[in-house]
């Protein structure tokens, strides 16, 4: 048999072997006993039928991605993976939905999870699938503020354990202290170094990110009266993971700030495999360019809205 002979047999047995697979159903076990070849070669030869273009296979998402802005917002600020988001059903939180499944796809099962705070990643929480990844560490990035799930970071790390059956570490400590003092005695506490020691170290972060404004934390009482007109005085524009920027995304630095409980998040996302930031809304579009900007995530998921601001049309 000549090579173009073999060549033209072997293509035939592609399409017939992906007829069999996908439309007939059979195993590859069935096949393989049909043809009287092997298992292994079945697969292989699944796999070269789809390389070939003789299968396509689509996943037919129940939302609508953007591929031409996810593009042009990996080309601009250089990262690794973007989700734009068009949610065509009001009752289902899409934007959620499509960042936990990105979040399962690069979990490995002995990683270590950093978890922010806020709406966006209890979102992201609420939307991953029941998992069993029982070696998997899932780690606050601050301490505990609030009143709400949202704004409770160890509350965040207990659901997602829980979620995919890992576990999960908390802070006992609160997020703000009330005095240098305090801060020194609470940070001088090894069960607080380690776990902010795992949140800088952490495989994978699930981020969100807020607007000063517009954000909660003010109306919890986390503040002392000088604070807000502090970090107010400092042009705050907003945080993530009680990181706080200026309105020309620098790090600020206050009486405030370093009172707080937090793991550093410039160190968590340098050391970070995946760093996930999750925010919608054209009001956070320059919060969400100063932590691109600054490499904070590798990964974005937004709205269309969102990231036509960003991109500036």
């Amino acid at each position: 048999m000549n090579k173009i002979e073999s060549s033209d047999s072997m293509f035939n047995k592609m399409i017939l072997i992906a007829n069999l697979y996908y439309k007939e159903k059979l195993s590859q076990q069935e096949i393989a006993k049909k043809l009287n070849i092997s298992r292994p070669w079945v697969s292989k030869l699944l796999a070269r039928a789809e390389e070939s273009g003789i299968v396509k296979i689509e996943v037919m998402t129940p939302f609508t991605e953007n591929a031409a802005l996810e593009s042009a917002l990996m080309h601009k600020y250089y990262i690794k993976h973007v989700g734009v988001i068009k949610s065509e059903n009001a009752t289902r939180d899409d934007l959620a939905l499509a960042a936990a499944n990105y979040f399962i796809s690069e979990l490995r099962p002995e990683d270590v999870v950093g978890v922010g705070w806020g709406t966006s990643v209890s979102r992201l929480i609420s939307a991953t699938e029941s998992l069993c990844f029982p070696k998997v560490k899932v780690v606050p990035l601050a301490g505990s503020f609030g009143n709400t799930m949202d704004l409770f970071p160890n509350l965040s790390s207990i659901r997602l354990a829980k979620t995919i059956n890992g576990v999960a570490e908390v802070i006992h400590a609160p997020a703000v202290c009330s005095s240098q003092e305090e801060y020194e005695a609470l940070m001088n506490n090894g069960q607080t170094q380690k776990l902010l020691y795992m949140g800088e170290h952490a495989d994978i972060l699930l981020l969100g990110m807020g607007t000063f404004e517009i954000s909660s934390q003010p109306q919890f009482g986390i503040f002392k009266p000088g604070d807000i007109a502090e970090l107010k005085a400092r042009q705050v524009m907003g945080d993530i993971a009680l990181q706080y920027l200026d309105v020309n995304g620098n790090p600020i630095d206050t009486d405030f700030t370093r009172r707080l409980i937090r793991a550093n998040i410039f160190k968590a996302s340098a050391n970070a495999r995946t760093s996930i930031g999750i925010a919608e809304g054209v009001y956070k579009k320059d919060i969400i360019h100063a932590v691109l900007s600054l490499k904070l995530v590798n990964a974005l998921f937004t709205d269309e809205e969102t990231a036509l601001a960003l991109l500036g049309i």
